[in-house]
């Protein structure tokens, strides 16, 4: 979600597929393991990349993963919060 008027992008990130430390979601599967393990951790080294690009351009960027989307409060402090709203 780009939101130019505040410079800001938030993301929202698959806890499996961008890797989640500390989540259930986020369990490697028991075959092909060097496979998943490969792909998770160029999906996160690309996120970091595009964040940091992001950032240079005067960006601000938010991570919501998947799990905290069952949270709607936590949800909505946390993007106040972020675009300084509260």
């Amino acid at each position: 979600i780009v939101l130019p008027r505040y410079k800001a992008v938030i993301f929202v990130h698959g806890c499996f597929w961008h890797g989640h430390e500390g989540c259930s979601r986020a369990t490697a599967p028991a075959t092909r393991t060097e496979f998943w393990s490969a792909k998770i951790e160029g999906n996160r080294e690309r996120d970091m990349r595009n964040i940091a690009a992001l950032e240079e351009l005067g960006y601000r960027c938010l991570v919501i993963w998947q799990c905290e989307m069952r949270d709607i409060e936590l949800l909505m402090r946390r993007m106040t919060t972020f675009l300084g709203k509260e």
